[in-house]
């Protein structure tokens, strides 16, 4: 027994000797021949554009693992350039530096016998990628897929995962007109998952870069914004190509400076912005559009988030106007190719704050839980002659109790921003107005229901026009300072009482009349926005409606 015993053990050791031997043999021979044909595959499928260069190659025979320090891919300038004049340059241009590069269980013996890769994982560490687009090519060659471009060389790939951790992409687009646009990203992570490349997988278009599973991460992206005056944060962004959905878990618009500072710095008076949009998803979103640069995007929407502007009417007006700056003017500017089919919003809180330069008193108009739909936003000109509107709807609550929706169409390629609105409020306390007209306006509502306020307005970057009803119930305002008209002062008190029994009427329908309905029109302040030209358009429909023919007289 114990002969038997010592026999197998040393068989086994035999064995084993043998086999690490022939590993060891087997790995420095392969690792030789793998070494030359690595920099043979790159030049053969390249057409000797590209050269691969590396340190050292790390192979292990028993286990399948492979590993790779310093790989650096380079394209050659003269070849480059020969293919240029040649007409058979790409148009895209890569160059790659990796820390290293492991693989994990790889069937080596198939490779060598079958010249087949079939492996477990691929980690690239710490990749640099810097892609050069130029949209200037003119590549009159066939057009060869990856797989026949190495098909004479290896068969097929078999790869269960392919990751590039801590990735820093530099993407370089040249127009046809030679201008540069260069995007720089850093931190992104990028996984390939059954990535299969064969005569079959090339024409399966369940798959993307012929992996059934493509995911793009980037924990965060801020950059400042070209006036220097804000931050533009992005967190936790995620792209699965193959789903063709991006998400995003917040876009931040942050001042660089706060409100005081902020209109030091500009000196004239101007909006500022403080954006937040959370949990937003985007649907039908192809990656070849994001390396193109368009957005194009058949479904997104945004759940939650707040948007709170600010204004100090103290300061002098910019110089200059702002014509051709409508929402659908400024669309169809946009350098970025855009298409939004559909955009839906919800959970939005919203403010607007504005600064009194007579009294320093600041009022604030509140709209909660808004949200809505946008449907075709674009500039793209087949989409605009296709349809030539783009539709806004949105609703919320104003202030506390105000139940607001609103329709907004505008002229996509109107040169002169033709846009139409239309909205409707129903039940509101008029009181709860007091937060923006004690300030701005120096008077209170006492009392005021407001059962209706529907409008009809057409207009363009010149003016406005339209059609207004304002249904109410006892209508009771206070001025909060004396008055001067026709030279007489007169005290607070005694305008509000005049106010109230002749120079507003207490309601609409008055008892026994028709219900009045104001056809408002208003010219456009060049230098105020279109939102301002809305507004001004309704408070003018909304005065025709609860001002008697006695107003003018005071």
């Amino acid at each position: 027994m114990k002969k038997s015993w010592k026999i197998i053990l040393f068989v086994a050791g035999a064995l084993a000797v043998a086999l690490l031997a022939g590993g060891w043999y087997l790995g420095t021979h392969w690792k030789k021949l793998l070494d030359a044909e690595l920099r043979r595959y790159v030049a053969e499928g390249s057409d000797s554009l590209y050269t691969l260069a590396y340190g050292k190659i790390y192979l292990n025979v028993l286990t399948g693992s492979v590993a790779i320090d310093h790989v650096v891919l380079l394209p050659d300038s003269a070849v480059y350039d020969r293919l240029v004049h040649e007409q058979r340059a790409p148009e895209v241009l890569y160059n790659a530096k990796l820390g290293r590069v492991q693989v994990t269980g790889l069937k080596i013996w198939r490779y060598f016998l079958h010249k087949e890769v079939d492996a477990r994982s691929f980690r690239l560490r710490d990749p640099e990628l810097t892609i050069v687009h130029d949209m200037r090519s003119n590549d009159t060659t066939p057009r060869r897929s990856f797989y026949e471009s190495v098909s004479r060389s290896i068969r097929n790939f078999r790869i269960g995962e392919i990751e590039l951790a801590n990735t820093s992409l530099q993407f370089t687009q040249i127009r046809k007109d030679s201008s540069r646009k260069i995007t720089k990203l850093g931190n992104l992570d990028v996984v390939l998952r059954n990535l299969a490349i064969d005569s079959i997988s090339q024409n399966d278009l369940t798959r993307v870069l012929y992996a059934q599973d493509f995911t793009v991460g980037l924990r965060k992206w801020e950059y400042r914004t070209a006036d220097s005056l804000y931050w533009v944060r992005l967190s936790n962004i995620s792209f699965n190509a193959v789903a063709k959905q991006l998400t995003v878990a917040s876009f931040q618009l942050d001042p660089r400076y706060s409100k005081s500072e902020f209109d030091k710095r500009i000196g004239t008076q101007k909006d500022r912005f403080q954006l937040t949009f959370n949990n937003i998803v985007a649907d039908g979103v192809l990656l070849r559009h994001i390396l193109q640069q368009e957005a194009v995007i058949r479904k997104a929407s945004i759940d939650g988030g707040e948007l709170h502007v600010y204004r100090n009417r103290g300061l002098p007006m910019p110089p200059g106007d702002l014509y051709g700056k409508f929402p659908n003017q400024l669309l169809m500017k946009l350098e970025l190719p855009l298409r939004i089919d559909t955009l839906t919003a919800q959970g939005v809180q919203v403010s607007y704050s504005e600064v009194n330069p007579g009294n320093g008193q600041t009022g604030v108009v509140e709209f909660h839980q808004a949200g809505g739909t946008f449907r075709n936003i674009t500039n793209v000109d087949s989409m605009v002659q296709k349809n030539p509107h783009a539709t806004v709807d949105l609703h919320a609550i104003l202030m506390r109790t105000g139940k607001l929706k609103a329709h907004f169409d505008f002229a996509l390629g109107s040169d002169a921003g033709a846009f139409a609105v239309s909205g409707k409020l129903n039940d509101m306390d008029g009181r709860e107005m007091n937060a923006a007209t004690r300030p701005l306006g120096e008077v209170s509502i006492r009392s005021a229901k407001i059962r209706e306020l529907e409008w009809q307005i057409r207009g363009n970057e010149r003016s406005a026009a339209g059609t207004l009803t304002l249904q109410y119930d006892d209508l009771k305002i206070d001025f909060l300072k004396d008055i001067v008209a026709k030279g007489k002062k007169r005290k607070k008190g005694l305008v509000s009482l005049i106010a109230n029994l002749m120079v507003i009427q207490n309601e609409n329908p008055s008892p026994g009349q028709p219900l009045r309905t104001a056809k408002p029109k208003f010219t456009r302040d060049p230098k105020k926005s279109f939102f301002n030209l809305v507004w001004k358009t309704i408070f003018t429909g909304i005065k025709e409606t609860v001002l008697t023919d006695m107003a003018a007289g005071l």
